[in-house]
């Protein structure tokens, strides 16, 4: 594997377990919980089975391993925001800043307000929800902290790379 694929990949993994350390630190300052990772798993179960949309997906039937579906999933979408950043970054600017990591993961707060939590049954950026604002902003600061992440995750692989 090339250099750039290693490196692609450390800053995907790296942002995604600084995502989640952000994640169970915020939970232990302020109570926020975390994600549930169980919901998602439980989500994307239900996609195979040709159910995108859930009134609400607490209230969905379980699905078997739905919390090993959730992390791996998480991974996964982690890892590939980590290639097309890297690449997209390398590809027009040269490679990966801090501003362009911190503006990636602005950017990609897009997914969770506009796709996952309307999904789940929680509206356009957590309208549903009991307190808006805690899906609402708690999705754009983890986001940004993940997109500043990534950044740091890829020049660190760089540093120690050589």
């Amino acid at each position: 594997m090339n250099g750039l694929a290693m490196n692609m990949m450390a800053a995907g993994i790296f942002a995604t377990l600084v995502f989640d350390i952000w994640q169970r630190a915020l939970q232990a300052a302020t109570g926020i919980p975390a994600t549930n990772w169980g919901m998602i798993g439980r989500w994307f179960g239900h996609i195979p089975r040709g159910r995108l949309v859930h009134a609400s997906i607490g209230e969905a039937a379980p699905v078997a391993n739905e919390a090993a579906i959730g992390w791996i999933m998480h991974y996964l979408i982690g890892l590939g925001y980590g290639v097309v950043y890297v690449g997209m970054m390398t590809a027009l600017f040269g490679g990966p800043t801090l501003l362009n990591g911190f503006l990636f993961g602005l950017a990609s707060v897009v997914i969770p307000w506009f796709m996952m939590q309307p999904c789940m049954g929680l509206g356009m950026m957590g309208a549903k929800a009991a307190n808006p604002n805690i899906p609402r902003y708690g999705a754009l600061a983890a986001h940004c902290i993940y997109g500043v992440a990534l950044y740091a995750g890829s020049a660190l692989h760089a540093a120690m790379a050589g």
